[in-house]
């Protein structure tokens, strides 16, 4: 029962922040006209789309998951595992964790029907089950069955895994820089958007941390830009190395930071040395994990699962984090996955190789 009550507080720790935060911006915003039940809804269901939730809005889809929220519910998630059990706890003690916070998550998702929108019912699995199972791994590691596997994986796989995953979190941040910087040059724009709302002193203080926590998934969208395929805004209109088309906007002040409509300068092409040289980054810290005499067809096969690695987060990522605000032309937003997950492989790819070849070089000498 301990195991039980420490997850559901802890689900409840994370459900509390959203609703209290949903709850103050309907009072203080000036045109806001939603009731408390009408905020408490809307606060659960923001609760479950921070964990990975889609929503039904009308004829569309909410699909766009703020990463830095998911981030922070799934290490809440791991402080709540590891106060709230063992340092060595049981399957059954782990099993009644996640049992606690799966109850209270599915009671959020019947206090969701308090708003006008309601929860796709297979993707809440995710903020249910799969973030706190997460939360659990990260808490007090794999599952003795998994870890007996993960042993017995190819070498180069466990060697590779590691950097694959920093070589992610630095794409990441990589894109993320290229939109503050966007944002900081076309700051005047963004700052008569998020005007032009009205939402008042807390309720854009709310719509500026709203947007803080969406830049991991806009980040995204300018990795993807930076590589090449480039990203959609709505209705199909692309944004890539030749140029940007025009489209209608969402209501989210910091995209008025992205290039106005019309061809864009040579200099453009040169933002993909970005993954090139996050390639490099990634492929002299894969070889950190070989030893500096091994063969070359061994430090091949690191680097090769290392960006393989790498790729394939980006674009599970980009899969989570969403892109659809809607229906009919806002139903297909962001960067296009399988496209940027195949760049991706090439260009870090290169940049890892090179180093490769720098290092087979300096031996051979």
């Amino acid at each position: 029962m301990a195991a039980a009550a420490a997850g559901a507080l802890t689900a409840l720790a994370g459900w509390l922040v959203p609703v209290v935060l949903v709850l103050l911006g309907a009072l203080a915003v000036p045109r806001a006209s939603a009731g408390v039940g009408d905020a408490l809804g809307s606060g659960s269901l923001l609760w479950l789309v921070l964990g990975g939730a889609r929503l039904h809005l009308g004829d569309g889809t909410l699909a766009m998951t703020p990463l830095v929220g998911t981030l922070l519910l799934l290490l809440l998630a791991r402080a709540g595992a590891r106060r709230g059990l063992p340092q060595e706890p049981s399957r059954a003690l782990q099993g009644a964790w996640l049992g606690g916070y799966a109850g209270v998550g599915l009671l959020v998702s019947l206090l969701g029907l308090l708003s006008p929108a309601g929860p796709v019912v297979p993707s809440v699995l995710l903020p249910l089950v799969v973030l706190p199972a997460l939360g659990l791994v990260l808490a007090h590691g794999l599952p003795e069955e998994a870890a007996r596997v993960w042993e017995r994986a190819p070498t180069s796989l466990r060697r590779g895994v590691v950097p694959g995953a920093k070589g992610a979190a630095l794409l990441v941040l990589l894109g993320s820089a290229l939109v503050l910087v966007a944002t900081a040059v076309h700051l005047g724009r963004v700052a008569h958007l998020h005007a032009g709302l009205d939402a008042g002193v807390f309720g854009g203080t709310l719509l500026v941390l709203l947007q803080l926590m969406l830049l991991p998934n806009l980040g995204i969208w300018a990795l993807s830009f930076a590589a090449g395929p480039g990203f959609s805004t709505a209705g199909g209109a692309m944004t890539t190395w030749s140029g940007a088309e025009s489209g209608l906007l969402p209501m989210v002040p910091v995209l008025a930071a992205q290039p106005q409509p019309g061809d864009l300068p040579w200099v453009t092409h040169l933002l993909v040395l970005l993954p090139v040289l996050a390639g490099a980054w990634l492929g002299r810290e894969a070889l950190q994990w070989v030893p500096r005499l091994a063969p070359t067809q061994t430090k091949l096969a690191v680097l090769s699962v290392a960006v393989g690695v790498a790729a394939l987060l980006v674009v599970l990522l980009d899969a989570l984090a969403g892109g659809s605000l809607g229906a009919l032309r806002l139903a297909d937003l962001g960067a296009r996955a399988p496209a940027l997950g195949g760049v991706l492989v090439l260009e870090l790819g290169i940049g890892a190789f090179i180093v490769l070849a720098r290092e087979w070089w300096v031996l051979r000498r």
